[in-house]
Formats: structure tokens, sequence, C-alpha cells
């Protein structure tokens, strides 16, 4: 399937778009991505519905600013909204209910989105999603592999073993390289790369390797997005969600069993 991937982060800094195609199992193949930054203007307008909690204003600019993000990433591809099979939507700050809908209506294009409550109902606690996503993108690379997300607000350290297994630890806040290297004896097995993910501060990334003592590699040098992996993750699960595939586990999100998840909004067909 052919899939957009659409991310609205809490820093409300723009909208991240990627293009993939994949079965949700262990073909993925990126095509195209971009980042839509929001003006000072949207920007404002947004932050100031989100302080005052008006939903339904969040919603309609938000359905706004992605609807006009997917015209313009199909255009600036010369792609045609018919050779998208879904929509797979993230937001921080949009409310889960209705939006889907809303968003499909404006695009013409079946959307998945909420993607986390199902796991929260059965006992989990909604995140990591993306440990499943990274075990398709190693395809091809030798396992172990630990791969490790760093923000803000913490790291998310994920281990992918050879026989497909995932675990998925938080480190800090705040983020340091004895915390991260400290989870490795929780792991199955030794890893055999270790690979970070995203924006990753140079200093963490040179202290890590110090400790380590041996290399340790960004993952965009195995091909990975730096700046949209985020986007593709949603792209790719929701191809999971609507093939009814478990989009989180009991060693990642402490769910009891393995688990589906995301809501389904249906285009209106023109």
């Amino acid at each position: 399937m052919t899939v957009i991937g659409l991310v609205s982060g809490s820093g409300l800094e723009g909208i991240d778009v990627a293009l993939v195609a994949t079965d949700g199992e262990r073909r993925l193949e990126r095509r195209h991505s971009l980042t839509f930054p929001l003006s000072p203007d949207q920007r404002k307008g947004l932050s100031e519905a989100i302080a005052a909690n008006r939903l339904a204003k969040i919603e309609q600019d938000l359905t706004e600013f992605c609807a006009d993000a997917v015209k313009h990433f199909l255009e600036s591809f010369a792609l045609r909204r018919d050779a998208v099979a879904l929509i797979g939507f993230e937001s921080a700050t949009a409310s889960s209910i209705g939006f889907g809908d809303a968003l499909a209506w404006s695009t013409g294009i079946d959307v998945v989105y909420d993607f986390a409550s199902a796991d929260v109902e059965a006992g989990g606690q909604g995140r990591p999603l993306d440990p499943v996503y990274h075990r398709a993108d190693a395809a091809g690379i030798a396992l172990p592999l630990v791969v490790v997300e760093s923000g803000a607000g913490g790291a998310t350290v994920i281990y992918i073993g050879e026989d497909g297994i995932l675990m998925a630890f938080d480190a800090g806040p705040p983020v340091t390289a004895e915390a991260i290297l400290g989870l490795s004896d929780r792991f199955p097995a030794q890893p055999l790369l270790w690979l970070f993910a995203g924006k990753i501060d140079t200093a963490l990334l040179q202290a890590f390797g110090r400790l380590l003592g041996e290399p340790i590699h960004r993952a965009e040098e195995m091909g990975w997005s730096k700046d949209h992996f985020g986007a593709e993750t949603f792209a790719y699960l929701a191809v999971r969600s609507v093939r009814k595939l478990p989009l989180s586990f009991p060693s990642t999100t402490g769910v009891k069993q393995p688990i589906t998840g995301g809501r389904l909004a249906r285009a209106r067909r023109r």
C-alpha cells in the first residue's frame, strides 16, 4: 500500500509529511518527505486555541493545516490523490474525537488516527509505538540491534532481537550516556549495533561512544530518515492498523498481550 504519514508535533513548528510503500510487515520503501512550516499567525492562533481548550477550533485549524499540507505534498511530487491508499495521522495537539473524519473529508483519503487509545484501554502506557516500525526499518541489518531516540523529555531505547523480539525502555530525564548504557543489562543478548535516531545531541553521542568503547552510528548512516521518521512511522502503523496487526506488545508498552490500534475514518467518495 502507498501511504502518507502526517505528524503535527506539540511544538507547533509545522506538519511533517512522508510517503512510504509498505505491507505493514517487512516490506518498507521510503518515497518522499517534506516539512510544511506553520506561519507565525497560524502558530499564534493554534496556541491560543490550545491554551483556551477550544477543541473545535483546534480541530478546525489542524484540519485546514494538514489538508493543505497533503495537497501541496501531492502537487510537489506530481502525485494523484487516488494513488494514496491511506493517511496515518498523529498529533500531540488534536483531540481524538472527530478529527480523523474531518481530515478524511477534507483530503478525500481514508485516515487512520488515535493509535494509542486501544493500548491504554487494555492496560498499556500507550507508548512507544514505533518499535515495530524500527524492526521493519532494520531489514538487512545485523541483529541484535538497539535504536536510541533522544528527546527533551528523555530517551527511548529499543532492542530488536534476532528472532524479531522487541523491547523498549525509558532513560532519563535527564538523558545521559550512563543511563542509556545501563539498560543493556536488560537485553537478552549483546547488541551488534547501536543506532541513534533523530536529532541527537553530539555531546551525548560522543560520551556514549567513549563509554561503549566501540563505534556507534547515527541512524541516517543506514539510510534512515533523520527528520521524518515520525511521519514514516505512522504511515507504516496505519497499514498495520487496517490489517489488524499488533502495534504494541507487553515488552514495549506493558500491555497484557499484543494488540492492534487506530481508528479508521472513511473519506467521502467523489
